[in-house]
């Protein structure tokens, strides 16, 4: 939506405030595309990271393999639990895995956890000033 379509819902009152602070907030372009949600890749990428669980277990994987029989000690949760996060971890690709036997071992694919921040930093940087 443009700022000049979003003044255009305000009622008069407001839209003289703003009308007025426009130059103050240095916004100079009311035709300006106002981008307010990221994208469903991103959206996805912060949900799964905003939990607790499995910002400890890419955390704890970081630097290591581990099994869920660790990994669930570790966090004092049980297998079961674990495997559910792991599986939506690696639904983004975050976690990489290894067979050994009749274990898996997992760790952080570091990788496409970077690529997946720089693309939320680049959603942020996306329009603003050149100033800032």
């Amino acid at each position: 939506m443009k700022i000049r379509e979003l003044i255009e819902k305000l009622n008069e009152k407001q839209k003289k405030t703003v009308m007025s602070c426009l130059s103050k907030c240095e916004i100079l372009d009311l035709d300006e595309e106002i981008e307010t949600y990221p994208s469903k890749e991103i959206s996805r990428f912060l949900k799964v990271i905003s939990n607790p669980i499995r910002y400890g277990i890419l955390k704890m994987l970081n630097d290591r393999w581990m099994c869920v029989c660790l990994i669930s000690e570790a966090l004092e949760i049980d297998q079961t639990l674990v495997s559910h996060h792991i599986r939506i971890l690696k639904e983004l690709d975050l976690l990489e895995e290894r067979k050994e036997g009749k274990l898996r071992f997992y760790r952080t694919n570091k990788e496409k956890l970077r690529e997946y921040l720089e693309k939320v930093l680049e959603d942020f940087n996306h329009g603003t000033s050149k100033g800032s």
